[in-house]
């Protein structure tokens, strides 16, 4: 048992108890409102949803079993088909994009974030000799010995090194699999910013290469936030400020995690990563070899990579947040890979910067426009999080300890 101390970010693995009340925000921002005490109906899709930590992993389980149905395989587009890949850089560059540029690009993400819950990014600004240093030295930490590696192990999941089968996705959703194992990857963490005092430092070209990406990681996050929170607007049919989505938790750390996955797991019932949906907003994810599968149109796809691009995913937050209107992703990796695979998911808004106590997190309630009812309670990341480690722990947890098997 890892006890993880003031907060650190722990949204990745997988919310105070929120009781499911908020008051109706008639502002120029209008939010759900929901009335204290509402029970959740059997009729989930049109009611309160007043526990999401139960709500998700039985909605994950429905889509996947009908995705397996199909075929638990997962295929490549057809030729006809090509997988969304959308330039955001008229919102990395606003003084020299025209409005129609930007407008371009926001219906795009919203016609992805609203079906499927995913989609690829270019112009973001970040060179492939960064992307280059960085998967070479990854490689070059994940080849050391384990005595080596184990060297940078803080004895908390979420910095520093951490081995193969040391944790399990499908234990937090509870998928109900037969052959849920830990998970077949190493990893090593580091949460934003990078002088986080919780941070462990990995060799001096590894520690340096991880730094400069998530500092470049700040300014595509913020952009791609401004993105929907202007999609959000737009299906809405309200004015939100455009920094929205961002300012909602402005206090919140990001969270990088090198993973390593090996191409030969070795047995048949390895699994690499089960099919689950991230806690919280978005995920942006580089990896340097496909092996990422995810449900689109009910059925599982390969998502493509191609070179300098990125893959975002919206989370259980984000749905929340818009009401159901952003779907959460349903993703794997493949244990098929030819080749190992390093990926680097960037998780956002991973609990907050300061350990006081006394400041709030209230998060907000579902955005709504007029005349639609809320199906969810108001919440935050953190408040997430938190119910579905109680509903997995069976205690109640607190800002101060969150315990982490």
């Amino acid at each position: 048992m890892i006890i993880i101390k003031n907060l650190l970010p722990i949204t990745a693995l997988c919310a105070i108890v929120v009781d499911g009340s908020a008051e109706c925000v008639h502002q120029p921002i209008s939010l759900c409102s929901s009335q204290e005490g509402m029970e959740a109906s059997s009729e989930e899709s049109a009611t309160m949803i007043s526990e999401p930590h139960k709500h998700f992993p039985r909605q994950i389980k429905h889509i996947v079993d009908v995705a397996d149905a199909i075929s638990p395989d997962a295929i490549g587009l057809p030729d006809d088909q090509s997988y969304p890949v959308i330039d955001i850089s008229p919102w990395l560059n606003p003084s020299i994009s025209s409005d129609k540029e930007k407008e371009d690009v926001v219906k795009q993400v919203l016609e992805e974030a609203t079906t499927s819950g995913s989609f690829n990014i270019i112009g973001h600004g970040i060179d492939d000799a960064l992307f280059d240093r960085l998967y070479t030295a990854a490689r070059s930490f994940f080849s050391m010995s384990l005595e080596q590696k184990m060297g940078y192990s803080s004895g908390n999941n979420l910095a520093g090194f951490v081995a193969y089968r040391n944790e399990s996705v499908a234990s937090i959703h509870k998928s109900g699999s037969p052959k849920e194992q830990k998970d077949l990857r190493e990893t090593f963490s580091m949460s934003s910013p990078t002088n986080n005092d919780g941070n462990v430092e990995g060799p001096h070209e590894f520690h340096n290469a991880i730094s400069e990406y998530i500092e470049q990681l700040q300014s595509v996050e913020k952009a791609t936030k401004q993105i929907f929170t202007a999609a959000l607007s737009s299906a809405k049919g309200i004015d939100l400020p455009t920094t929205y989505l961002k300012d909602v938790e402005e206090d919140a750390t990001g969270l990088l995690r090198a993973s390593s996955y090996p191409s030969t797991p070795g047995f048949e019932d390895a699994t690499k990563l089960l099919p689950h949906s991230d806690l919280g907003t978005i995920t942006i994810v580089a990896s340097s070899e496909e092996g990422l599968e995810e449900i689109r149109d009910g059925r599982w796809y390969k998502v493509p990579m191609g070179r300098g691009e990125l893959h975002v995913s919206v989370g259980e937050v984000y749905t929340m947040w818009s009401n159901g209107l952003f779907k959460n992703n349903i993703h794997r990796v493949s244990k098929e890979a030819k080749r190992d695979r390093i990926s680097f998911p960037y998780f956002t808004s991973q609990g907050k910067r300061s350990s006081n106590e006394s400041v709030k997190d209230v998060g907000i309630s579902p955005i709504c426009h007029d005349g639609e009812e809320p199906r969810f309670p108001r919440t935050s990341t953190v408040d997430h999080l938190r119910k579905y480690m109680g509903a997995f722990t069976g205690e109640k947890m607190t800002c101060g300890m969150i315990k982490v098997t």
